[in-house]
């Protein structure tokens, strides 16, 4: 990330400066108009090379004077990039606690515990493959990943350069520099190959890890050892040449590159060029000389610590909307607080400030302090979060016997109806997020690249009937009914739930690890069921998603067929089906609108709320008494729209999800299917 030197060569790096200024723009510029600036998240590439060579060059230059501590190193850094990021953390963190809903803190102050620590590219990472945290919304730290990565090198960087002194210390300073030329070197080669195969097996995990992101520090860290470029045309060439290639990516690449693998050879290699050429005379050094780019490139730093929690707190804080002008209005912000926070927070401690310039004793004791300050705030105020929302979940589970309540209030074959004693939505809109199925809560989610079947054991019962439960996330969320339903009739209950693999012969588009396990899982799951001799199997899967249909073949044929083959072969194994068929979407931040207005209209009209469910086709194609299908449409829609709220309970919980609560009230219109084919079997 945009970090500047620990302390800078005589003359300050003017076509460095200009680079942190390129590097700085195509972020923010990226995150304000991202369908205008597809590649600007490179500029983040842009930053770890410059970051590697400076840092190297700084250690070498102490090598050589036999001056290099490793504690001074960290001192040093802890000076310069700390007080700005915990000064940003804690604004962040006030303002999330005072102006956003009480349904993010969880999550949003995690993250900024995370960022505390420089561990958030490991969250991000860990999220991004967990099919749960797929729908978590952007915190306002989540910019801190880059953060987190580079304070990562800063720890390992010097401890391998020791490392190298220790084992050559002996030999003379030529040898020496040449083995940590010969290290770094190893490493850099090393971090690209993996990061190469890592992209392509695991494109999510390697966006955010730092072993992906190393060869990139490692590429400016080489830099440090390479030859003085001596001709002004070369070294113009060179530089121009480097800028193309930044200028490039920025504009051409787009999320749908498999990054950071080979393709980042381009702004690194083109940013190394750059820096080799050490333009300083000549019309390009004018330009990159002028004062509003050295301005920028000086308060990089704080300009990038400022523009993400500013752009994701400006609607709450100030009702800031994507209009252009509320874009241009977090613009100016971002450069008058990054202003404020190089003159009276980078710089004074950066220069010594309360900790002094060679104390370190103090300063490792102030990080600790603020670390463990920030962390123990953020986690008393996500505790408090989670005791208020815990005890709302409670409160609705508590109404649903009520009359006309949830799924009650529209009851297949009934007329509507409404209760006047409930007079509040259950659960709230800020508990709602959290109120996940009974199966999730019990027992968690298979990781992404688990074929096993995973049997969550719901409910035992003593009679013998068993049901399993089966299916991707949308089979998931009925969980809670199918447990009040077999709790009522002392039926067991098990469920084989796996985020993203919905339980069919046909393939979903996904990426390769998801695709491979979906499909073992799948086979898993049919012999478990054939074997446990099951008594029912209850269904559903995601309607609308993407098919991966052999060549010249129809998609929607390809699902129909793969989820009939399968069913057909449960039947014949004397195991009948029950498939549902699928909830309708509702509108982008249901959640969102019924927040900022209770009487708002947040429904979606039926005619854009169904997309093309396989099931629907597998179940007619079938055509037997012993696969049925419950359509359940005419609860969750009126003649012409589909409701966010259903007899005072809170359908959605967010994405595409059913709350608990809503599902739970399903049961009793479950009950007679089920009779129906346990009674067929």
């Amino acid at each position: 990330m945009p970090t500047q030197s620990i302390g800078r060569p005589p003359v300050i790096r003017i076509d460095i400066q200009a680079l942190r200024t390129i590097a700085v723009g195509l972020v923010v510029l990226y995150h304000l108009w991202p369908q205008r600036l597809t590649g600007g998240f490179i500029g983040v590439d842009v930053f770890f090379v410059i970051s590697g060579y400076l840092i190297t060059s700084h250690i070498l230059r102490d090598v050589a004077k036999s001056k290099f501590s490793i504690t001074k190193f960290w001192a040093k850094r802890v000076r310069r990039l700390l007080p700005a990021s915990f000064f940003v953390l804690l604004v962040t963190g006030i303002a999330v606690y005072f102006s956003t809903p009480m349904s993010l803190w969880g999550q949003w102050l995690e993250e900024i515990q995370a960022s505390a620590l420089y561990f958030e590219n490991w969250i991000l990472a860990a999220d991004s493959v967990d099919y749960l945290a797929l729908g978590n919304a952007s915190s306002p730290t989540q910019h801190f990943w880059s953060l987190s990565v580079e304070e990562q090198f800063y720890l390992a960087w010097p401890l391998i350069i020791a490392g190298t002194l220790f084992v050559v210390g002996k030999f003379s300073k030529r040898f020496r520099r040449r083995s940590i030329f010969a290290a770094l070197l190893l490493l850099t080669v090393a971090s690209f190959v993996y990061g190469v195969i890592q992209t392509h097996s695991e494109p999510a995990i390697a966006y955010f890890s730092t072993p992906v992101r190393a060869w990139e520090f490692g590429v400016g860290a080489l830099l440090a050892f390479a030859p003085v470029v001596t001709k002004q045309k070369v070294a113009q060439t060179m530089a121009v040449t480097g800028l193309l290639a930044v200028a490039g990516a920025g504009v051409f690449f787009d999320s749908s590159l498999p990054f950071p693998g080979s393709w980042a050879l381009i702004p690194v290699l083109g940013t190394a060029l750059v820096i080799w050429a050490n333009v300083n005379d000549g019309w390009l050094a004018r330009v990159a000389g002028l004062a509003p780019i050295q301005w920028v490139g000086d308060r990089s730093y704080s300009i990038y610590l400022w523009h993400w929690p500013i752009l994701i707190l400006a609607p709450f804080v100030l009702g800031l909307d994507a209009s252009m002008t509320s874009k241009l209005i977090v613009l100016g912000m971002t450069l008058l607080l990054a202003a404020f926070t190089s003159k009276f927070i980078e710089k004074p401690f950066l220069v010594g400030g309360v900790f002094g310039r060679s104390n370190r004793r103090k300063t490792f004791s102030a990080l600790a302090l603020a670390t463990a300050a920030l962390v123990a705030v953020s986690g008393a105020a996500a505790a408090q979060a989670e005791r208020v929302i815990a005890n709302d979940v409670l409160v609705s589970t508590a109404v649903e016997a009520e009359a006309c309540f949830g799924a009650a209030a529209r009851a297949p074959g009934q007329n509507p109806c409404s209760n006047p004693e409930l007079n509040r939505l259950y659960p709230s809109v800020i508990s709602a997020p959290s109120d996940t199925s009974a199966a999730t809560k019990a027992c968690g989610s298979l990781s992404r690249g688990d074929s096993q079947p995973g049997a969550c054991e719901l409910v035992v019962g003593t009679s013998d009937v068993s049901i399993a439960l089966v299916g991707d996330s949308h089979a998931n969320h009925y969980a809670g009914a199918f447990q009040r339903l077999a709790k009522s009739r002392n039926w067991s209950l098990t469920v084989y739930t796996k985020g993203g693999c919905p339980f069919t012969l046909a393939q979903r588009v996904q990426d390769q690890v998801l695709t491979s396990a979906c499909a073992k899982w799948v086979a898993n799951v049919k012999a478990e069921l054939i074997d446990r001799k099951f008594s029912l199997l209850v269904t559903s899967q995601w309607s609308g998603v993407d098919w991966a249909e052999p060549a010249g073949a129809d998609e929607q044929n390809y699902a129909i067929t793969g989820t009939a083959k399968l069913w057909r072969q449960l039947t014949a194994a004397g195991i009948p089906v029950l498939a549902i068929k699928d909830s309708p979407k509702h509108i982008d931040d249901v959640l969102g609108c019924l927040a900022n207005n209770p009487n708002a209209d947040c429904s979606i009209s039926r005619e854009d709320a169904f997309d093309f469910d396989a099931q629907i086709g597998a179940v007619n194609r079938i055509d037997s008494e012993r696969v049925v299908l419950v359509n359940f449409d005419d609860v969750y829609c009126t003649e012409t729209k589909c409701l966010p709220v259903i007899g005072n309970a809170v359908v959605y919980r967010g994405e595409n999800h059913l709350t608990g609560t809503f599902a739970r009230t399903l049961a009793p219109y479950f009950e007679p299917h089920v009779l129906l084919l346990l009674g067929n079997d």
